[in-house]
């Protein structure tokens, strides 16, 4: 036995060698790992056999296991040797495709189908990945690795230049072409690419087209760009601000960036105008800027108005007399109709038609409220008829006669006492009658004084006496109502007071102007009919009354004696007329050239005597004085030289009064126009007819004329001061009498006080003050006078001038009237002037929501025309001028306002759609220093700090603030502001002073500060505020207003000039079919292909790069769509260079590297710059890698007892890492090996000896046998 069991010994020997030897072999075999072997005895018993005197049998080997520890790393230049650093294997395909392999073997290459194998031809394993590099476990595929990409061609869109344009470049303005070098500036080219990965040269040149200046502070470069030899035009691209952001320009050049539309209602108004159609605007058209306008009307021809001292308007030809009246004075005829008032229907209406037979005019005048026109009515109608205003004038005066008035026996000038009449509803009382003489005509010249004066100065009241000389006529030139007429007499006296007031209605009278036409020819030219009688049926009898001229003209007769020719000499000297006939002629041809001369058709009329033997001149001026008038102005001779023979005419004419001879009515100046400034409620009235008392007023060497220039700063004044914020005065409140009036004559002796009262006459403007005051002082028979009141605008003061030297003393009892210390001239007051200002608690005359500021006239000294502006500038601003007065001052061309012409010229509305003038302008605003008083408390002002200095728009005052202990914040403003716009300019030669109107004082509580805001807007408003450091006004600078630009958008336009559109979807269009108005916001656009520099070499546009439009390739190609990048350009005063260039396209490229990660990620790198995650080489691990099966190269299958392959990827939990560029070397130690080899040696070497010995013993045996 013992034989075997050595036997068994040098088996385990042998086997233990073979592994050993394997493991030495295989020392340099890559991912080899080495072998060891396990061995067990062998053991054999029965069970009846006792253990422990059993001897073992041998050795057996178990197994030859390998053990995977880590080799030593040894590096290559192959990117495909692959090296496990920790635990796994790398998963291999047989070449079949049905084997699993595993091995740790990273020596690979690629076959011919660039698959990763190594040297047996299988191929290694790896897993897909996503974008991030992850690989999907569960899409396992060969790894590939492809020699060229595949649809990796990217096509080019963006092409960045970052260039320097020569800023002395010069400008070309020669017509590009690019073969033609002097055409262009510069050019740069490049390689672009399309889908396919095709190559094309692309092409840029560069035209400078204009230098900077003052009007365009940019350099501008237009660039074409080809691709080929194909231009590609730069597409249509939208401005956008330095952000980036789109830009949006409305009607008046305003930019915004879409970011700048905060406001939900800001954000609606863009987004309704996405879908509409608009013009197209470009940036760089957006250069025409203008001024913001106020709404304007300009008017007709006014002529002759030269400077005001030798040409213009004269007021002083101004009668202040109703203009029926006058012409009636002057010598014009008239014709009274009598209108019926009873009997008439609702319906009936008056018609009146006059004029040549050829071209009537017919003037209807319809009922008003189911009320038939009244003869005031057709007074009002004809005259506003501008037909009828050139030649006549309609009046239908209301009468009310006095019968049976007798003075007392004797007559007395006190047998009357009083006088009461109402006028259109206000009752004049008049009491204490002093006529000048106990007469008729005395009683009449007092009454008609006290109404005028009652009437304020009007002198369209009149009294006379009538034509029997036992009646008073009362007349209203207006026509207004007059009732409850009643003269009273003296309780003391037998006079008899009137036994009778009759009532006259219904009369119209229509005076012609010209006061050669006759009441007969008004007759026949006129014919008025009234509507049908109610009662009757039958139309109304109107009756006609000829008012013949009380001034006939004078005549004188001219004999003729001799034979023809005649010859007529006109005149004298310079302006000497001859009018002669031919030796054929008869004296009836004389007549007819004599009357078709125009020189002397203007001063005569020439008639045929009866029988034609003489010349009847008749002088066309009423104011000629006798015949002779006529004679020593025009001689006429006969053939022979020989003057006919004169004498005085068939009529012996009165001459009309001097006194009335070329003057003009108040009339003419009343109502002249009405205007509404931006659609006020109401329009207000103007007229110049207080200019007749102001001017009257003015020292007798002081010209009375106004030129255009002053006639317009009065209409400015006129209009500023019916719209503006005047407040008026009222004393109702302050108690009775207002304040008292005392005179010291210059003898010493004082008069009684007079006392006024002002407390019954309600709202007041100055002049209402002035004339009230006044009337009071001249109705008192002491002082009537003795006082001239006037009113000082500029220091807002009630003056007080008495007459030879006496000085005026004013006092009142009242508290309000401020006045505890009486004003003695002289004494505390240099001129005794009553501090006296609207109140403060008084509503203006004018509602705040209708107050308009700033509204001008100006007079275009060059045009010759009138020009009215409303006060605010933009297309809100509307300005509109009605009812102009035909037959005045208004509509005269020579020395008058011109305003002629189509009605539809004085109308000027808001626009709503078109901008035509802008937007609004902007106030002066002066801000305060912080306030030093407690502004939540009530605080005090007193006589140190109630005053201050205000300058606006050119007029400067002080502003008093009465000093009281309760002021609020809101109650001090309000009294300083009224206190501001309370100030008025000096009065200069009668005109209406300037005045400030608007401006308005408000609280800051953010700067603790007051704050002033001018109510006109404009470069001219201004304001400067001075007052006590305690309000924060002291030491403040003046501040101006703005008047706004604008910039009109200007409509681009196509090559053939026609207007370009764009549509709902921002593309460009040629019709315009589709758009109806602007919208609120249009987008805006850079000219194509153009580069826009500033001054300072930097790009302004475009920052977001050019785009150009889709260039189709040729052969089917495909097509480009680039955008260049000019973001990096610049302009300097250097040479023309390429400072960077690159494109974002590139072809098909060939694999220039690979990269395997130490996760195993393998990614390619290609010529053409792409890079591509080909997948990631993962690793295999098992549970027990010793039960693998080896079968060569390294290689290992499977087994149950190797475990399922689990899968990983390299260097999470569980799995080696894998190193490119590196293989792992055998774990083979061969200094183990060799010692294990010695040790093997041994072992051998005694198992034989064992059996050497063995065989010895059985040998012996044998031999004792034997």
């Amino acid at each position: 036995m013992s034989f075997y069991t050595s036997l068994t010994g040098l088996n385990a020997a042998t086997a233990q060698l073979g592994v050993t030897s394997n493991n030495i072999a295989n020392v340099s075999t890559t991912g080899f790992k080495r072998s060891r072997t396990d061995f067990g005895d062998i053991f054999a018993t029965s069970p009846l056999q006792k253990a422990s005197a059993t001897i073992g049998q041998g050795v057996s080997l178990k197994r030859v296991v390998q053990e995977f520890g880590q080799g030593n790393m040894m590096f290559s230049s192959n990117t495909l040797d692959l090296a496990i650093s920790g635990d796994g294997f790398f998963p291999l395909k047989s070449q079949d495709g049905f084997q699993d392999i595993f091995t740790r073997n990273g020596v690979f290459m690629m076959n011919d189908q660039y698959n990763v194998v190594n040297s047996a031809g299988q191929r290694l394993m790896a897993a897909s990945v996503d974008s991030s590099g992850k690989a999907n476990l569960d899409d396992m595929n060969v790894l590939t690795i492809p020699q060229k990409t595949t649809g990796m061609a990217k096509q080019t869109s963006k092409v960045s230049l970052g260039l320097n344009f020569p800023a002395d470049a010069e400008v070309i303005t020669k017509e590009f072409n690019r073969n033609d070098p002097e055409s262009y500036n510069k050019s740069t080219a490049l390689t672009v690419y399309d889908a396919g990965g095709n190559s094309y040269l692309a092409s840029v040149y560069y035209v400078k087209t204009q230098n900077a200046s003052q009007e365009t502070p940019n350099n501008k470069w237009q660039t074409y760009v080809y691709v080929g030899d194909k231009l590609v035009n730069a597409s249509l691209q939208q401005a956008t601000n330095s952000v980036g952001e789109e830009m949006y320009v409305n009607k008046y050049g305003e930019l915004k960036a879409k970011s700048d539309f905060k406001t939900p209602e800001e954000i609606a108004e863009l987004n309704s105008s996405f879908s509409k159609k608009t013009i197209k605007f470009a940036l760089d058209d957006l250069t025409d800027v203008r001024t913001s306008q106020p709404a304007t009307v300009v008017a007709g021809l006014a002529s002759d108005l030269g400077t005001g001292s030798n040409d213009g308007i004269d007021f002083a030809n101004y009668e202040k007399l109703n203009k029926s009246d006058l012409l009636w004075n002057q010598g014009s005829s008239a014709v009274t109709y009598g209108l019926k008032y009873s009997g008439l229907t609702s319906a009936d209406e008056v018609s009146v038609t006059f004029g040549p037979a050829g071209a009537p005019v017919e003037v209807k005048v319809p009922s008003i409220d189911g009320v038939p026109p009244t003869a005031q009515d057709v007074a009002n109608a004809l005259n506003i008829n501008a037909s009828f205003a050139s030649s006549y004038v309609a009046q239908a005066a209301s009468k009310v006669t006095m019968e049976g008035i007798e003075f007392g026996d004797p007559a007395a000038t006190t047998d009357f006492s009083s006088f009461t009449m109402t006028v259109a509803g206000k009752t004049f009382s008049i009491s204490d009658l002093s006529p000048s003489a106990a007469t008729l005509s005395g009683l009449a010249a007092e009454l008609q004084s006290r109404l005028r004066s009652e009437d304020h100065g009007s002198t369209d009241l009149s009294v006379t006496v009538s034509e029997s000389g036992t009646e008073l006529l009362i007349k209203d030139a207006q026509g207004r109502k007059l009732t409850g007429v009643a003269l009273s007499q003296n309780s003391s006296s037998d006079a008899v007071p009137p036994t009778a007031y009759v009532e006259t209605v219904g009369e119209l009278k229509i005076t012609a102007i010209d006061p050669n036409v006759s009441a007969t020819d008004i007759e026949d030219s006129f014919a008025l009919t009234q509507g049908s009688s109610s009662s009757v049926g039958d139309t109304p009898e109107i009756t006609t009354t000829l008012n013949a001229t009380q001034y006939p003209r004078f005549t004188a007769t001219y004999t003729v004696d001799g034979t023809a020719p005649y010859k007529a000499v006109l005149g004298t000297g310079s302006n000497e007329v001859t009018i002669t006939t031919e030796s054929t002629e008869t004296v009836s041809d004389f007549v007819a050239k004599l009357n078709a001369n125009d020189k002397f058709s203007i001063s005569y009329l020439a008639e045929l005597t009866d029988d034609s033997t003489g010349i009847v001149i008749t002088a066309k001026d009423p104011s000629t004085t006798a015949a002779s008038a006529i004679t020593n102005n025009l001689v006429l001779t006969d053939s022979a030289n020989a003057e006919f023979v004169t004498a005085a005419g068939p009529t012996v004419g009165i001459a009309a009064p001097s006194a009335f001879a070329g003057k003009k009515s108040i009339d003419d100046l009343k109502n002249l126009f009405s205007v509404n400034v931006d659609n006020s409620i109401d329009s207000v009235t103007v007229g110049l007819d207080h200019l007749i008392d102001t001017m009257a007023n003015l020292p007798s060497t002081t010209s009375k004329k106004l030129s255009g220039t002053q006639i317009a700063a009065e209409l400015t004044n006129v209009i500023a001061r019916q719209y503006g914020d005047e407040k008026p005065f009222n004393f109702s409140t302050v108690g009775t009498p207002t304040f008292f009036v005392q005179l010291t004559r210059s003898d010493k002796t004082t008069l009684d006080s007079l006392p006024i009262d002002l407390s019954t006459h309600g709202d007041l403007h100055n002049e209402d003050l002035v004339r009230e005051v006044q009337k009071q002082i001249d109705d008192d028979s002491t002082y009537s006078g003795k006082i001239t009141v006037s009113y000082d605008t500029q220091n807002q003061k009630l003056v007080f001038t008495p007459a030879d030297n006496a000085k005026v003393t004013v006092s009142s009892d009242q508290t309000a009237m401020d006045l505890a210390d009486p004003l003695i001239q002289g004494v505390n007051d240099s001129s005794v002037g009553l501090k006296l200002a609207p109140s403060v608690s008084t509503s203006p005359f004018k509602p705040l929501n209708e107050q308009r500021y700033g509204m001008k006239v100006e007079y275009d000294a060059v045009k010759q025309t009138f020009v009215f502006k409303s006060g605010t500038t933009g297309d809100n601003s509307g300005l509109s001028i009605t009812s102009i007065r035909p037959g005045s001052l208004a509509t005269q061309s020579s020395k008058g306002l011109g305003m002629t012409g189509d009605p539809a010229n004085y109308v000027v509305t808001p626009s709503t759609v078109d901008a035509l003038r802008g937007i609004e302008s902007t106030a002066a605003v002066l801000s305060g220093n912080p306030l030093a008083v407690n502004v939540d408390n009530n605080f005090s002002v007193d006589e140190t700090n109630n005053q201050f200095v205000v300058s606006v728009n050119g007029i400067t005052g002080t502003v008093v603030v009465p000093p009281k202990d309760t002021y609020t914040l809101g109650t001090f403003m309000e009294a300083l502001q009224d206190g501001i716009n309370g100030l008025q300019g000096p009065t200069k030669n009668g005109l209406t002073p300037d005045s400030v109107n608007g401006v308005k004082v408000s609280y800051d509580a953010d700067s603790n500060a007051l704050q002033f805001t001018t109510g006109t807007a404009s470069t001219d408003s201004y304001i400067k505020v001075t007052g006590d450091a305690r309000w924060g006004l002291d030491g403040l600078d003046a501040q101006f207003g703005t008047t706004t630009t604008w910039i009109k958008p200007t409509a681009f336009k196509d090559e053939k000039g026609a207007t370009v559109y764009i549509d709902g979807f921002g593309e460009e269009s040629s019709t315009a079919t589709g758009f109806e108005t602007l919208p609120a916001w249009s987008p805006v656009y850079f000219d194509k292909g153009e580069l826009t520099f500033d001054t300072a070499g930097n790009l302004v546009s475009p920052k977001q790069g050019a785009q150009l439009d889709t260039v189709y390739l040729p052969n089917g190609k495909g097509a480009l769509t680039i955008n260049i990048d000019y973001a990096k350009s610049t302009q300097f005063a250097s040479p023309f260079s390429v400072l960077s260039q690159s494109q974002d396209g590139a072809p098909e490229g060939d694999l220039v590297g690979l990269a395997i990660a130490d996760d195993g990620l393998v990614s390619a790198s290609f010529s053409n710059g792409a890079q591509k995650s080909l997948g990631k080489v993962v690793l295999v691990n098992f549970s027990n890698p010793s039960g693998l099966r080896q079968i060569g190269d390294t290689n290992y299958y499977k087994t149950s007892d190797s475990g399922v392959p689990k899968y990983g990827e390299a260097g999470s939990a569980g799995f080696g890492t894998v190193r490119s560029g590196a293989t792992e070397r055998a774990n083979v130690d061969l200094t183990q090996e060799l010692v294990d080899l010695i040790t093997e040696q041994r072992n051998f070497q005694a198992n034989a000896k064992a059996m050497e010995t063995s065989t010895s013993m059985t040998q012996t045996i044998i031999q004792i046998r034997n």
